[in-house]
């Protein structure tokens, strides 16, 4: 919008404040032009009579109007279930051919396991750890595995003189481990490949899973 359109605003509404600038510009060809062209379609305007409107109009208008309900029970079980025909042609066919066509295909090569494991090897390798305890009621293994929980993993005496097993499937990497015995004392694996602090002035056993795929025996 130019300044003289918006001066042409405020005199057509009536705002006398700025009635000198407006003088100023209609003195120009181009903006007188444009004025009188205004005051000639208000004239039109005004001189137009506007009937007068019954007085019914309002309720005549209203009645015209649609009616909007609440569907009924009734009616939406129609919706739902009604038995409609369906018209079909050859390439709505030809589509429906070819998707039940290439549904099984997708299906059989659709990814089984959520895709941030499709990249990572899930074979694991069966870990035997053996620990001799005569007398011990029972012997657990605790360590990176299974959180540390003392009472989640037990080894079993199979011959009856003391002498606990227990396979376990790990996946390849680097755990921590201690045996449990009675509940109560934790005891570092004797025999373990490599050790590490535990921070507490005792060490953990470490066992290191490289070859995937064999069982493999701690002892």
């Amino acid at each position: 919008m130019t300044r003289f359109e918006a001066l042409l605003e405020s005199h057509l509404a009536g705002a006398p404040d700025e009635e000198r600038e407006f003088a100023g510009q209609v003195a120009v060809d181009e903006n007188r032009r444009v004025f009188e062209a205004h005051r000639r379609t208000a004239g039109m305007l005004a001189e137009m009579s506007r009937p007068p409107l019954p007085p019914t109009f309002t309720e005549e208008v209203l009645a015209r109007l649609p009616e909007h309900r609440a569907p009924s029970w009734e009616a939406l079980w129609d919706v739902l279930w009604a038995p409609r025909a369906l018209r079909w042609n050859l390439g709505s066919a030809v589509a429906l051919s070819l998707v039940l066509a290439a549904t099984p295909l997708v299906w059989k090569t659709w990814p089984s396991r959520p895709p941030e494991v499709l990249g990572r090897r899930s074979v694991v390798t069966n870990i035997r750890f053996n620990f001799d305890a005569a007398g011990a009621r029972q012997v657990a293994l605790a360590g990176d595995f299974n959180e540390w929980q003392p009472d989640g993993i037990f080894l079993t005496d199979t011959t009856g003189r003391g002498h606990f097993s227990v396979s376990l499937p790990l996946k390849p990497g680097r755990y921590a481990y201690m045996f449990v015995v009675d509940g109560a004392s934790w005891v570092t694996d004797p025999r373990a490949e490599a050790y590490r602090d535990d921070g507490f002035g005792n060490r953990n056993a470490l066992v290191t899973i490289e070859d995937v795929g064999r069982d493999h025996g701690k002892t």
